[in-house]
C-alpha cells in the first residue's frame, strides 16, 4: 500500500506507514488482517432454500439442492467479472491521467482463441481504439489524438455505408475518403465487450467480412482447384467402394448361400431301430443318388431325403467290437444331359449298441455253490446266437421270452469260470463271465442236481439226496428227519428230509468224514415261503400292532411274525434288491415302515399296495420287514 503522505510503499496489511507513521487507508483490495477482499466473498452465504423430503413412513429429511448453490456461485462469478472490468477501466483512466504509458496489449474480457490475425490489434502502434461511450462520458485523456493505423484504413468508392460498417453499426474500418469526427479513434483501453456482440470476437468472422468486401471479381482461383480436387477424391472413394464390394462382399454373400444349402443329418428311429435321416439340397426335379447305397431320390421342396438305418454299415462285419463307426456317403446328381455331377461327401458317426444280456441266476457274477450242478439263467434277444465256453447253445434260447437255462457242471476245484458270448441282430457282440466257487474236497460229497432251491410246500420240507466216498460217515447238521444211509458203504449214496423252519432262506449243512482225510462240508440254501393261503392266515395288522412290534422286535423277528401292511410307497431306497419306505398311516399322521421286496411284483413310487411281510429287524429307526406277496388292491 502506498502511503498518501510520504508516497512510500508499505505492506498491504500494515495499519500505519513504517516510514512516517501516518495511518494507511483500509478501503483497498485487502481487507482486515491483510486478506484479499475477494476471499471473504467466497465464504458460504446463508442458505436461502432448503427442501423437506417425506418418505412413505412419514420420516422427514431436510436437504439442500446443489443446483441452487451452483446458480448462486455463477451469479457471484458474473458480478465479480463485471466488477473486475470496471476496476480495470478505472486503473487505466488513473494511469492515463498521471501520464503513464498504455499497455502494449489489449485487455479482453471475452474469449479470443488467437489474436495473431485479429483486426482489433495493431502490432505497429501502441494506440488502441476506445469505446464510443467512454468518449461521451469524458473518460478520455485530454492529450489523446486521432489515429488511422494502416490496418484500419481502406478506400471505398462504390460500396454502401452499411458494408463499410460492421458488427452492429459500430465502425471498425475507417474510410479515409469519408472521415467523421463523431466516431474518432483514440488512444486508450479497448473493451470489446462494451459495444461488440459475442460473435464479433472471432477472427474468422473478420476475415470473412474482408473477403466479402473484395467483391466477386477478386475471388481466388484456388477455389476452382479445390473443387476439382474434391471431385477427384469423391470419384476415388466410389471406385474403392466398388472394388471392395466386388472383391469381398459378393464372394461372402455367395459363400453364405452355399453354406445354408449344406446337407442336414438328423438321428431318428425306423422300425424300432436306430437310423439317420439325410436331407440333401437341390433343384426340384433333380435325381440325387448315393453311390454306397445304390439308391436315389427325387428332389422335392428343395431337398432329397434318405432314411438310412444304422445297422446296414456293420451287418457283414462279424468281428466289429467298437462302440462307434464313421460313415461316409458319396452323393451325385444326374443332370438333364445325363452327366453325373458329384457332390460334397457326407460324413457322420453312428453308435453300435451292445447285444442285450440280463443275468437272472445267480444274483451276481460270483457265487459259492455246494452242488455239482448249478443252473445259470439269463435273458437275451430272440434270435441271438449264444456261446458258453466256446460251445454253441443258441438252441437253448426261448423263442418267446429269450430265456436261456444252462446247467453248469461245477467241479470241487475252487473257481469255475463260464464265459458267455451273445451276438444279437443289429448289435455288436457282448460278453459276460459267471464264476461259480466250489470248495476243494478230499472226500467227494455231491448233492443231486434236482434238489430244489425254492419251496412253498405246506409241510415245510424238502428231500435231499447225494453221493460221497463209499464207507464215509455222513452227518446232517441242520434240522432233518428220515436219514437213509443204507447204501452209503456200498455206493456212497444217502438221502433225508430237510426241515424248513424259517420263512426265507434255510441253510442245509452236510458233512462227510473218512479216516485219513479232511472233513468235507457242503451247504445248500433253500428259499422257503408258504403259499398265500397258509402265509396270510398268520398275518397281524401292522397298523394296530405297530407299538407291539417296536417294543418286542427281537421276539417277533425270531418267530418270523407275519404282518399285513397297507399303504403308499413314499420313496424307493434301493433297486436291487428293491427296498422302500411305506406310509401305513395318513397324510396328517404318517407312520413309516421299511420293506424289502421279495415278491414277484415291482413297486412304483407313489402307488398304493397291500403287502404280506414278516419281521426282519430295524432300519433307520423304523421296523424292517420282508414282503413275500404284493397286491395292488
Amino acid at each position: 500500500m502506498k502511503c498518501p503522505n510520504c508516497g512510500k510503499w508499505n505492506q498491504a496489511n500494515m495499519p500505519h506507514c513504517v516510514y512516517c507513521g501516518v495511518e494507511l487507508p483500509q478501503d483497498h483490495a485487502y481487507g482486515p488482517r491483510g486478506v484479499p477482499a475477494w476471499q471473504f466473498e467466497l465464504e458460504d452465504k446463508i442458505k436461502a432454500k432448503s427442501y423437506i423430503r417425506v418418505d412413505d413412513d412419514g420420516e422427514t429429511e431436510t436437504t439442500d439442492d446443489p443446483r441452487d448453490t451452483l446458480a448462486g456461485e455463477m451469479a457471484e462469478l458474473k458480478n465479480r467479472k463485471l466488477a473486475g472490468e470496471e476496476q480495470q477501466r478505472k486503473l487505466r483512466q488513473e494511469a492515463a491521467r498521471r501520464g503513464m504509458a498504455p499497455s502494449g496489449r489489449t485487455v479482453r474480457t471475452t474469449s479470443n482463441r488467437s489474436t495473431f490475425f485479429s483486426a482489433y490489434d495493431n502490432p505497429d502502434t501502441t494506440l488502441r481504439p476506445v469505446a464510443p461511450e467512454l468518449v461521451e462520458e469524458g473518460d478520455v485523456a485530454p492529450d489523446a489524438r486521432q489515429v488511422y493505423p494502416p490496418k484500419y484504413r481502406t478506400t471505398y468508392s462504390t460500396q454502401k455505408e452499411d458494408e463499410v460498417y460492421g458488427y452492429g453499426n459500430t465502425r471498425r474500418i475507417v474510410n479515409i475518403q469519408r472521415p467523421t469526427d463523431d466516431e474518432n479513434i483514440y488512444d486508450g483501453y479497448h473493451d470489446t465487450s462494451a459495444y461488440l456482440p459475442a460473435y464479433a470476437n472471432q477472427d474468422e468472422y473478420e476475415n470473412t467480412m474482408r473477403m466479402r468486401n473484395r467483391g466477386p471479381s477478386r475471388k481466388p482461383r484456388r477455389h476452382r482447384t479445390r473443387r476439382i480436387f474434391r471431385f477427384l477424391v469423391i470419384v476415388g472413394c466410389l471406385v474403392l467402394a466398388a472394388w471392395l464390394i466386388v472383391t469381398f462382399v459378393l464372394p461372402f454373400v455367395q459363400k453364405e448361400e452355399v453354406d445354408t444349402r449344406e446337407p442336414t443329418i438328423v438321428s431318428t428311429i425306423r422300425d424300432d431301430l436306430a437310423a439317420h435321416t439325410i436331407s440333401i439340397p437341390g433343384t426340384d426335379g433333380q435325381r440325387i443318388t448315393i453311390r454306397e447305397l445304390r439308391t436315389s431320390a427325387i428332389v422335392t421342396g428343395g431337398v432329397a431325403t434318405f432314411d438310412i438305418v444304422d445297422h446296414i454299415w456293420y451287418d457283414n462285419n462279424e468281428d466289429y467290437l467298437q462302440d462307434t463307426m464313421n460313415v461316409t456317403l458319396t452323393p451325385y446328381v444326374t443332370l438333364d444331359s445325363g452327366k453325373q455331377q458329384p457332390l460334397e461327401p457326407i460324413h457322420y458317426d453312428i453308435e453300435i449298441p451292445l447285444s442285450p444280456i440280463e443275468l437272472s441266476t445267480p444274483d451276481g457274477l460270483y457265487k459259492e455253490v455246494s452242488t455239482a450242478m448249478f443252473n445259470i439263467t439269463f435273458f437275451v434277444r430272440d434270435g441271438s446266437s449264444v456261446l458258453i465256453n466256446g460251445e454253441d447253445y443258441s438252441d437253448l434260447v426261448d423263442s418267446e421270452t429269450g430265456e436261456v437255462s444252462y446247467n453248469a457242471t461245477v467241479q470241487p476245484i475252487g473257481e469255475n469260470h463260464f464265459n458267455i458270448v451273445v451276438r444279437s441282430q443289429y448289435c455288436r457282440e457282448n460278453t459276460m463271465t459267471v464264476t461259480l466257487y466250489r470248495e476243494k474236497q478230499e472226500i467227494p460229497l455231491d448233492l443231486a442236481s434236482d434238489i430244489a432251491t425254492t419251496s412253498s410246500a405246506s409241510n415245510a420240507t424238502v428231500t435231499v439226496s447225494g453221493t460221497t466216498l463209499p464207507g464215509a460217515v455222513v452227518k446232517v447238521l441242520s434240522p432233518y428227519y428220515d436219514l437213509d444211509i443204507t447204501n452209503t458203504d456200498i455206493d456212497g449214496s444217502f438221502s433225508f428230509k430237510a426241515k424248513l423252519e424259517n420263512i426265507g432262506n434255510n441253510t442245509i449243512i452236510i458233512t462227510a468224514d473218512y479216516p485219513g482225510k479232511a472233513t468235507t462240508r457242503v451247504e445248500h440254501v433253500v428259499y422257503y415261503v408258504p403259499n398265500i393261503d397258509v402265509y396270510s392266515r398268520k398275518a397281524w395288522d401292522i397298523q394296530t400292532q405297530y407299538t407291539d412290534l417296536m417294543d418286542n422286535l427281537n421276539v417277533r423277528k425270531a418267530n418270523s411274525q407275519i404282518y399285513v401292511c397297507k399303504g403308499i410307497v413314499t420313496e424307493i431306497d434301493t433297486t436291487k434288491p428293491q427296498r422302500a419306505y411305506m406310509n401305513i398311516g395318513t397324510e396328517e399322521s404318517p407312520r413309516l415302515i421299511y420293506v424289502e421286496n421279495s415278491s414277484k411284483t415291482t413297486w412304483e413310487e407313489g402307488k398304493y399296495y397291500r403287502l404280506y411281510a414278516d419281521a426282519y429287524g430295524m432300519y433307520d429307526s423304523v421296523p424292517w420287514l420282508i414282503a413275500r406277496y404284493t397286491y395292488t388292491h
